[in-house]
């Protein structure tokens, strides 16, 4: 948002263009948008969305009357009544207004008002999804509500009946050519429109058959129009590919609360997640104090940043304020998983399957409560099942991509991590199964390359780095593999880095760079003592420092003519050597020997002495 706080009459005139703009969501079967607008203006203080900001309230008293003193016992006047009177609003930007017909109705309105018996017997058979019968109801239809839900119906039935006609389930390249010939010509028939509505069907066609310049080209046009209509903007943050193309796109749309709602999303999309985002979402609540949308976004961001035990607390307390919520509860259970946290996942599932088992969501949740107890199989006919639902549920297809790896059926997991990446090419978690599934199939120039995409995406994820650097070693592409190792260094946690020292140490004395490799151990001797980690557990860095210092060298003149060895800190080997054989490491037998060695060598040069 442009200010960090808006003023009373802006709020008001907010939940004015909400009401106005849920209506004509509702109108042409926007349910989804319909409904997050809905939420959004319930989340608005009530003070300004109620009397006397309602269209249909009394005219509010003058000013100066509500500024005076009370009555005696009366009531106290609310921040409400000492607002400005609204007056008459101006209307939504959209179509120019100002030529009525004879009967005093906006001609643009006119055919709307015209048709709406027409109408309400098209949207009913809309509402039960009978698409086709919609598109000759309406066939002579003009007004702009009815072209609208004329051609989105059309849109409706040619995906149904593509993904119908599939010939194998995970057959999306078949999908996507079944599609062009309906659409192309469903978009030609809207070239030239300029109604907020008929350009973002126009624009979610282009995205549909892979125009995406031109899809977000229609997503601005239509967002600048109807700010409210959030289909479009969630549509249009599919596309943000970069962090560059969301600047780009910032500057040619009016600063407002959708813009920094989409630029939220954007930046969860684009794995940025960072205490600016948290700063936009608190600066938000300001104006939406109760909105369970911001909440949710709140916990996604500790979410990505892996902040777990904050997330879970963020997503209970949503699931508290709202408990029939569906939406986010396929990215908690993930969360609950990777915490293997199964009884409070089965909970879960077992509660959101009594509400409503026929979810896209609730059937990921209980996928994924499936796959907690390593039942795969079922797991993927749940997922199937979500994505039956909603064939462009991208959790699903990256979930059963797992599945189909768990059971080694490579093939299977590679078409589920492409359908995935069709939906959003930013999830990381498909590029990153793609590297899994290629690597089983034993072809690592293949999961080289996918490996690299997800580090692209996720550069400060360690799990990327290792798998690539895991790669590189098989190959025996040692200096590659050192230097993603490195790279993943930077964003491991206490519990990842001492692995990824040590097998940085291993590698460097694979190359026979012995100082380099002490120099990791080392490193992880002090992370370990700093964390007070029993010796046994360092017993390795131990020995191999040991082993280093052992070095009996040579004595050589320095420039200004003063001996100079090369030999090892004897003393300080010994030590470690001792401090490995007091424990049961399984380093203690090698660790005894050594120092059995030490003490000869340092007998032999106390006689040659």
């Amino acid at each position: 948002m442009s200010r960090a706080l808006l003023s009373p009459v802006e709020k008001v005139r907010i939940a004015h263009e909400l009401r106005q703009t849920i209506r004509e969501l509702r109108d042409r079967g926007l349910i989804v948008a319909a409904k997050w607008a809905s939420e959004l203006l319930q989340s608005l203080p009530k003070e300004f969305r109620q009397a006397p900001h309602l269209p249909f309230s009394p005219p509010p008293q003058p000013l100066l009357q509500l500024a005076s003193s009370p009555p005696s016992g009366g009531p106290r006047p609310s921040l409400g009544d000492f607002l400005p009177p609204p007056g008459p609003l101006e209307p939504l930007a959209g179509p120019s207004k100002g030529y009525t017909t004879s009967h005093g109705v906006d001609m643009e309105e006119e055919d709307d008002i015209l048709e709406e018996d027409m109408f309400q017997l098209a949207k009913g058979y809309f509402d039960m999804k009978e698409f086709d019968r919609v598109v000759w109801v309406l066939k002579s239809a003009n007004g702009r509500r009815a072209k609208f839900l004329r051609i989105y119906s059309a849109y409706l039935s040619a995906d149904r009946k593509a993904q119908e006609a599939l010939p194998h389930f995970l057959d999306t390249k078949q999908e996507r050519l079944s599609l062009y010939p309906p659409l192309n010509e469903l978009i030609n028939e809207l070239e030239g429109e300029t109604d907020p509505y008929l350009v973002y069907l126009k624009g979610l066609m282009h995205m549909r058959v892979d125009q995406r310049q031109a899809a977000v080209s229609c997503f601005v046009q239509s967002v600048k129009e109807r700010p409210y209509n959030w289909s479009c903007w969630s549509q249009m943050a599919q596309l943000v590919n970069s962090a560059d193309m969301f600047i780009e796109l910032k500057e040619s749309l009016p600063p407002s609360p959708m813009l920094t709602f989409f630029a939220i999303t954007v930046m969860l999309d684009l794995h940025t997640a960072t205490d600016l985002v948290m700063s936009m979402i608190k600066e938000l609540l300001e104006v939406f104090p109760s909105s369970v949308h911001l909440n949710a976004q709140t916990a996604l961001v500790y979410y990505h940043m892996r902040d777990f035990e904050t997330a879970e607390k963020q997503f209970d307390a949503v699931q508290a304020a709202d408990p029939y919520r569906m939406e986010d509860v396929d990215i908690y259970s993930n969360m609950l998983y990777v915490m293997d946290k199964r009884s409070k996942l089965g909970k879960l599932a077992h509660e959101y399957a009594e509400i409503d088992r026929n979810r896209a969501e609730v059937c990921c949740l209980i996928g994924n409560y499936y796959s907690s107890r390593s039942d795969h199989t079922k797991a993927i006919t749940y997922f199937k099942r979500s994505l039956m639902l909603n064939r462009d549920y991208l959790p699903a297809w990256t979930l059963m991509g797992h599945e189909f790896v768990e059971l080694k059926n490579s093939h299977a997991a590679i078409e589920a991590y492409r359908k995935a990446i069709d939906v959003n090419a930013k999830d990381y978690r498909a590029w990153y199964g793609l590297g899994q599934a290629y690597e089983l199939l034993d072809m690592p120039m293949y999961a080289i390359e996918y490996y690299n995409q997800a580090t692209s995406l996720r550069p400060y994820d360690c799990r990327m780095w290792t798998a690539l650097a895991t790669v590189y070693e098989g190959l025996q592409r040692l200096p590659d593999a050192i230097q993603a190792h490195t790279r993943a260094l930077l964003g491991a946690d206490r519990i990842q880095t001492p692995t990824i020292l040590a097998k940085l140490a291993a590698l460097h004395m694979s190359l026979n760079q012995q100082a380099e490799s002490v120099g990791y151990h080392q490193k992880i001797l002090a992370l370990g003592e700093r964390s007070g980690l029993p010796t046994a557990e360092m017993a390795a860095s131990y020995l191999a420092i040991a082993e280093w210092e052992m070095r009996e060298g040579s004595t050589s003149i320095d420039r200004d003519g003063s001996a100079e060895s090369s030999r090892g800190d004897w003393t300080l080997a010994a030590q470690y050597l001792e401090k490995v054989s007091q424990t049961n490491a399984p380093q203690r037998d090698k660790a005894e020997e050594a120092l059995r060695e030490l003490r000869l060598r340092e007998a032999r040069a106390a006689a040659s002495a």
